[in-house]
């Protein structure tokens, strides 16, 4: 790229100062199960883009989507450009600790302190995208209807299974169950009937479990009129 020009403080004149856009060199990418196609190839556009070579690791737990990314890849770049790794969460902790230039991984919070403590074995720089709690604070003053179709959009896109997710709201309690009675509403809205064939599935069942133990309100199910029966399960992809 070419150099970009910037400004001296007075008391390094009459010096003149220049950024040198370089490559870092190689950048290892550890990418998520919940959204493994998007959050593997955009990390990669932008080092590929910068000049960089890449060694990917895409997620364990959307196997078929692995195997694609990696017969995608292997078919558009040489292995010493572009190096896919498919393995399990011993491939990834081994990728962790190689000596990167730079390393992207995005997961849990637990995951990323182990990636960051293999990281800083080599001195190795990290970007860490990390799930958390999403809170969701509303005022007494909120337009109710679209403050909740708007959290339950977020909270319901990819069977929930987004990073930042709305976890829970906190509201004046006037407002509790108004609110209830909207986001009942606002499922109908956004679902479509269960027999349609057409809903996000859970990409495995360690992730359907944890949300088969945090189910919805009952009384929210009830008033949206849907059930307590069992999610499915992905039968394709990943």
């Amino acid at each position: 790229m070419r150099p970009k020009r910037v400004p001296v403080s007075l008391e390094f004149k009459p010096g003149r100062a220049h950024i040198l856009y370089q490559p870092v060199g190689v950048v290892g990418i550890i990418s998520p199960w919940n959204y493994p196609f998007q959050l593997s190839i955009m990390p990669l556009i932008g080092a590929l883009a910068a000049g960089n070579r890449v060694m990917l690791k895409p997620s364990e737990l959307a196997p078929r989507t692995a195997e694609f990314i990696a017969e995608l890849l292997g078919a558009l770049f040489p292995t010493d450009q572009v190096a896919t790794v498919l393995g399990d969460q011993e491939a990834g902790a081994e990728l962790a600790r190689l000596p990167f230039d730079h390393l992207l991984y995005t997961g849990s919070t637990a995951i990323g302190r182990l990636v960051a403590r293999a990281a800083a074995e080599n001195l190795t720089p990290v970007t860490l995208e990390l799930g958390g709690k999403s809170p969701c604070i509303l005022g007494g003053d909120h337009a109710l209807p679209d403050a909740v179709e708007s959290i339950l959009y977020g909270k319901l896109l990819n069977a929930g299974q987004s990073c930042i997710a709305p976890d829970y709201v906190l509201l004046p309690v006037a407002m509790r169950e108004e609110f209830i009675r909207l986001a009942a509403e606002a499922v109908r809205k956004l679902y479509r009937p269960a027999s349609s064939g057409q809903e996000t599935c859970w990409c495995n069942p360690r992730s359907l479990g944890k949300t088969n133990t945090s189910w919805l309100d009952p009384r929210l199910m009830a008033r949206s009129g849907s059930s307590r029966a069992q999610p499915s399960l992905s039968e394709t992809l990943p």
